[in-house]
């Protein structure tokens, strides 16, 4: 199949010029359309599927700043170069302004013209890439698992098919890969999914805080307990209760965790009795779990009882398809919360962009667009913009100390208001902060307790 060429219009009054043009555009593979009147031009643009536009700038009846206009208005993703015998800074300026691709003045060399409509022919793939990434944005609107590859296709599929199950799912992947979004999309696929959806991390709670965060207590059970704690596990109760990092779990948690399993039953700490619980557990792990379980570091009654249905996310490296997907979805998002009109991502971005190893996988690709969101002003995300993986000798992937601290300070509020369902008084005793500070620092951020509440917890629950 023989490959497509480029096709290039050429508007230019001068006949001369404009078949000279042609030839030499012809001979480097190139589709040529041309005209000698701007109104005829514009006619062929109108019928014709026009990768470039070369337009002369001062020509009779309609100028080259006329033509840009229209085509601005008709396709404004059209690169157009403007050419002009009578070269001045100030009609380089007008013709940036007015948003032209590129600006030559006549004499120019083969090499320039070529340079220029190379990267013109690599913006304008660009921009039609930018369509595609839009149309499937909208297409998979509300859908929590975003992508175009076979292999998250079938993953989707699977989750489709166990959701309907109250059957624990065992979630394997490296870390970053997108484990929590697979446990929460099995729980918005369910018949739970207007219940509570709980995601704690086993790793990231204090040892000596573990079996209370996660069972609850009772007032008097220990020093500072002043009053009833319910505890993560109570508190997904009728939902879904996501155990990320589940090798990090003590011992002794594995065995109550064991006892919530197979008789829905758990225990508070301090408590006398026993109270009912019904939550379905997704656990999760970057840990070879077999090797934890062979080493007894994991009880393997407890891997049998979660393990019953396995599921593998893929790395990113695995699914190459969807980084533009993901990267598109990531800069939109903050592109709105930034308020800066920021299109999408330049072709040397976009060749960054999948050049990249993303060892990290999706955490790694969703930090790297905020970054570049954060240093780019408006339209396109330049290659620069991107920062480098790993960098050797150099700091350009470290965004300034301030918006490190804010950035974290908003994902740190996020996952705390989520795994308390907007309870303030818990999430700032988890902080370890006042009331008063955590509410500045959602109004900081614009976050509201509300959007993380389930229906029936209330804000004056322990």
């Amino acid at each position: 199949m023989s490959k497509t060429m480029p096709t290039i219009l050429i508007i230019d009054d001068d006949p001369d010029f404009l078949r000279l043009l042609g030839l030499w555009l012809e001979s480097e593979d190139y589709r040529v359309l041309s005209s000698q009147h701007p109104v005829q031009g514009l006619e062929i643009l109108h019928r014709e599927n026009i990768d470039v536009l070369i337009t002369d700038l001062r020509m009779p009846v309609m100028d080259g700043m006329a033509v840009l206009e229209t085509v601005q208005a008709r396709d404004s993703d059209l690169p157009v170069i403007l050419l002009t015998a009578h070269g001045s800074i100030p009609n380089a300026v007008e013709a940036m302004r007015a948003q032209a691709f590129g600006y030559l003045s006549k004499p120019f060399s083969n090499e320039e013209l070529q340079t220029l409509c190379t990267a013109a022919l690599a913006q304008r793939h660009a921009s039609r890439e930018l369509g595609k990434l839009r149309a499937d944005l909208r297409a998979q609107a509300g859908q929590s698992i975003l992508h175009r590859s076979p292999i998250m296709a079938s993953l989707v599929d699977e989750i489709s098919r166990i959701a309907s199950s109250s059957a624990s799912v065992f979630l394997s992947g490296e870390s970053g890969s997108g484990k929590e979004r697979v446990a929460r999309a099995i729980h918005e696929a369910s018949a739970r999914h207007e219940q509570p959806f709980i995601a704690v991390n086993c790793g990231a709670i204090p040892a000596e805080l573990a079996e209370s965060e996660l069972f609850g207590h009772v007032k008097g059970a220990f020093t500072g307990a002043t009053q009833d704690h319910a505890g993560l596990l109570r508190s997904a109760d009728r939902g879904t209760l996501f155990l990320d990092e589940i090798g990090d779990l003590p011992l002794a948690l594995q065995v109550k965790l064991l006892r919530v399993l197979q008789e829905g039953t758990l225990r508070p700490v301090g408590a006398r009795s026993e109270l009912s619980v019904d939550l379905r557990i997704i656990s999760a792990t970057h840990h070879d779990i077999h090797a934890l379980t062979a080493s007894g570091a994991f009880r393997e009654d407890l891997y049998y009882r979660l393990h019953v249905i396995p599921l593998r996310v893929p790395s990113l490296s695995e699914r190459p398809e969807d980084i533009l997907l993901l990267a598109q979805h990531f800069l939109d998002r903050e592109s709105q919360r930034l308020d800066r009109n920021i299109r999408g991502f330049s072709p040397d971005a976009m060749d960054k962009l999948m050049q990249r190893p993303w060892p990290g996988n999706v955490r790694e690709l969703e930090n790297a667009v905020s970054f570049a969101a954060a240093v780019t002003e408006k339209g396109w995300v330049a290659g620069e913009a991107i920062p480098d993986a790993g960098r050797q000798g150099g700091f350009s992937a470290f965004p300034p100390l301030q918006d490190a601290k804010t950035a974290f300070e908003r994902v740190y509020l996020e996952n705390l208001l989520r795994a308390t369902d907007g309870n303030i008084s818990r999430a700032a005793r988890i902080a370890g902060r006042h009331r008063t500070d955590l509410y500045k620092l959602m109004r900081k951020h614009g976050l509201a307790p509300q959007l993380f509440k389930c229906p029936e917890i209330r804000d004056d629950q322990p």
